[in-house]
């Protein structure tokens, strides 16, 4: 890959430079994507369940973590663990919003699709003031808990797979990244939940998010890779604040 630190060398452009870069950024996406990793759109049915259903069953899980009181990290996510979730031959990977940098080691099957939030709001009945909320009052809920400046990306194997860069409503650049509005979905909280709330039990919930899911891997040993990078704007407040890098070590049977 093009390294702009050798233009004196070369006497390249500076500007030509970094466009030449993006260039191959962007190729090694597509050429890597075409040989060893598939994706998931929102318009697939992986196990026969759609891509809103598998976000909803992704919170379902996600609501369900709580913190752990030592640590004051998502309980079950240590360093070198394995958080996750199998479902259906899927495994769901650990939220963003538990910040900070952590590597997870796990084993899979070869027939087992991945699903990476990049970042990702839901909002339910159980939340206070949303007590008696339409879906359309919960829908806008969950999308605006994810305004702000959004960047992510994912890595398979140290290759760059997908990329997201969003500014409140307007993705600038979302490949191989799928926006998800879910349709109205039960969530369970339970007492144990991470989430601030004084009602438990079953709700109905919308959720929205941006997600990579990837097609099962190939046998071997994988690294898959995601971070994200969240920043207050006007419409967010300054509360929309989230830094995430965190690998997964997956050997593949």
């Amino acid at each position: 890959m093009l390294n702009c630190k050798d233009l004196d060398t070369f006497k390249i452009n500076p500007v030509l430079c970094f466009l030449l870069a993006i260039v191959s950024i962007y190729c090694s996406i597509i050429l890597y994507a075409l040989g060893n990793v598939d994706y998931y759109t929102k318009e697939d049915s992986p196990s026969g369940i759609s891509y809103g259903d598998w976000v909803a069953r992704y919170w379902n899980w996600d609501v369900a973590i709580p913190l752990d009181p030592e640590t004051n990290a998502f309980a079950g996510l240590n360093e070198n663990g394995c958080l996750v979730n199998k479902e259906n031959s899927t495994v769901m990977l650990v939220d963003t919003a538990a910040g900070g940098v952590w590597n997870q080691n796990c084993t899979i099957s070869s027939n087992e699709g991945i699903l990476i939030p990049l970042w990702t709001g839901e909002c339910d009945q159980g939340g206070k003031g949303f007590e008696s909320a339409s879906f359309k009052e919960l829908s806008d809920c969950a999308r605006g808990s994810d305004l702000g400046k959004i960047k992510g990306q994912v890595k398979v194997d140290n290759i760059a797979v997908a990329i997201l860069d969003a500014a409140d409503y307007t993705a600038k650049i979302m490949n191989n990244v799928t926006e998800v509005y879910t349709k109205q979905f039960n969530i369970t909280i339970p007492n144990e939940t991470r989430f601030p709330t004084d009602l438990f039990g079953t709700f109905p919930a919308a959720a929205h998010g941006w997600f990579v899911f990837l097609k099962p891997l190939k046998p071997g040993d994988h690294t898959v890779y995601y971070e994200n990078s969240v920043l207050p704007t006007t419409l967010s407040g300054a509360g929309n604040v989230n830094t995430a890098q965190i690998t997964y070590h997956f050997k593949v049977q």
